[in-house]
C-alpha cells in the first residue's frame, strides 16, 4: 500500500472512529449522570425521533437547503464581485469597507427581525438573513488574497506594461483563489445557521417551514428527541456545504497551489 493510499484510508477511518468514541462517550454520559430523555436523549431515540417524523423532517430539510443555498450562492458571488470593487479602487475600499464590518457587527436577531418588517416573512427573507452572515467572510478573506500579491509579481507585470485590468485577471484573481475558497469554507458553515436562524425570526407561519421554524414547533410539543433530530440534520447540512466548496477547491487550485498539492490537503 502506498503513502496516499494510507493516508485516504486515515482520513476516512479517523473520523468514523472518533464518530463512534463520540456515541458512546454520549451512552457513557447519559448513563453516568442518569440524565431524563427530557433533557438527554439517547442517540437511538434520535434516530427513532428521525424515522418518525420523517415526513415532516425531509421537507423542512428541504425549505432549510434552499434558503442556505440560495443565502450562501448569493454571498459566493456578491462577496467576489465586491472584493474586486474594492481592491480596484482606494477611495471606495475606504468608504465602504467600515460599513460592510459595521453591518456584520450586528446581532443577526436584530437584523432578522428588520428583514421582517422589510421583506415579510417567507424564503425571500431567510435566504437574505443567509446572506448576510455569509457575506462578511467572502469578502473580507477575498480581499485579503487581492491585496497579498507578492511585490515581485506586480513589477513584473509593471515591467511588461500589462493594464490594471490585466493585473487584476492573471496576478491578482489567480492569486486570491486559495484566499476566497477560505471565506467559502466559513461562509457555508454559516449558510445553514443564517437559515435556521431566519427560519426560527422570519420563516413560514405553517407546518411546512424549514427546519428552524420546526424545531420551535417540536419545543411547544416538547418532542426533544426530535429538536436533537434535526439539530442533526443542521449539521449534516453544514458538511454538505461545506464538502462542496472542498471538492471545487480541489478542481480548481490542486495543480497549481501547494496548499491542495496531494499529501497537504
Amino acid at each position: 500500500m502506498n503513502r496516499s493510499a494510507g493516508q485516504k484510508i486515515l482520513r476516512i477511518a479517523l473520523p468514523v472512529l472518533t464518530g463512534c468514541l463520540l456515541v458512546a462517550l454520549w451512552y457513557g454520559i447519559k448513563a453516568a449522570f442518569q440524565l431524563h430523555d427530557f433533557i438527554l436523549p439517547a442517540p437511538h431515540d434520535v434516530l427513532a425521533a428521525f424515522y418518525q417524523e420523517r415526513a415532516t423532517l425531509l421537507p423542512a430539510t428541504a425549505v432549510t437547503l434552499a434558503g442556505a443555498g440560495l443565502g450562501f450562492l448569493a454571498s459566493a458571488v456578491i462577496g467576489f464581485l465586491m472584493s474586486l470593487a474594492l481592491v480596484s479602487s482606494k477611495w471606495l475600499r475606504y468608504g465602504i469597507y467600515p460599513y460592510i464590518i459595521f453591518m456584520q457587527m450586528t446581532p443577526i436577531i436584530a437584523t432578522a427581525a428588520i428583514i421582517v418588517i422589510l421583506f415579510d416573512v417567507g424564503l425571500q427573507s431567510v435566504a437574505l438573513i443567509a446572506f448576510l452572515i455569509g457575506f462578511f467572510p467572502v469578502v473580507a478573506s477575498t480581499l485579503q488574497g487581492l491585496l497579498s500579491v507578492p511585490e515581485g509579481q506586480r513589477e513584473m507585470f509593471r515591467l511588461y506594461r500589462a493594464s490594471p485590468w490585466q493585473e487584476l485577471l492573471f496576478l491578482r484573481i489567480p492569486n486570491s483563489l486559495p484566499w476566497f475558497f477560505t471565506g467559502l469554507k466559513i461562509a457555508a458553515t454559516l449558510a445553514v445557521i443564517g437559515s435556521v436562524t431566519g427560519e426560527i425570526f422570519a420563516g413560514s407561519t405553517s407546518r411546512s417551514g424549514g427546519l428552524g421554524f420546526m424545531i420551535m414547533i417540536y419545543k411547544s410539543e416538547l418532542k426533544i428527541a426530535a429538536i436533537y433530530a434535526a439539530t442533526l440534520i443542521c449539521c449534516l447540512l453544514g458538511f454538505l456545504f461545506v464538502a462542496t466548496v472542498l471538492y471545487f477547491r480541489h478542481l480548481a487550485l490542486h495543480q497549481w497551489h501547494e496548499s491542495a498539492l496531494p499529501g497537504r490537503e
